[in-house]
């Protein structure tokens, strides 16, 4: 074999060899660039869904402290025969939202005497034996 062979076989080599790292360079360079685009698209979609989510929360809290909820119980009619418990009672859960309204202890707190007042009316209505009537209405079921 000449050195005119061995240099073209040695530049033949090296061309295929560099050809051969251009392309799978190349390769890997488009599978990364799918890979960020399809993960871009996730994430894109993710933040989308999230948004919706956000958006339903707030229309879900617009429809929990819709003051028409509150239309009946605090009306003076049902006030007037009823009393003022549960109007007073659901406007503090209308008010209780993340932070920035009443406090859910206040609502139990108001709760409790509702009930208090309701169980002590029905051992009067019953004719029995208070303390009896309050053991039985007291405990819970």
């Amino acid at each position: 074999m000449t050195i005119f062979h061995i240099v073209i076989i040695s530049a033949m080599s090296g061309a295929l060899l560099t050809t051969g790292a251009i392309l799978a360079i190349e390769n890997r360079s488009k599978q990364w660039e799918k890979i960020s685009t399809d993960q871009s698209e996730v994430i894109k979609g993710l933040a989308d869904l999230q948004g919706e989510m956000q958006k339903g929360k707030i229309d879900l809290q617009k429809n929990l402290t819709a003051p028409d909820l509150i239309e009946v119980p605090c009306s003076e009619q049902f006030i007037d025969k009823n009393g003022e418990g549960l109007c007073r009672e659901m406007f503090c859960r209308l008010q209780t939202r993340e932070g920035d309204g009443a406090s859910q202890s206040e609502c139990e707190e108001i709760a409790n005497l509702n009930n208090t007042i309701s169980i002590l009316s029905e051992c009067k209505n019953m004719e029995v034996e208070i303390d009896q009537c309050i053991k039985v209405l007291d405990t819970r079921k």
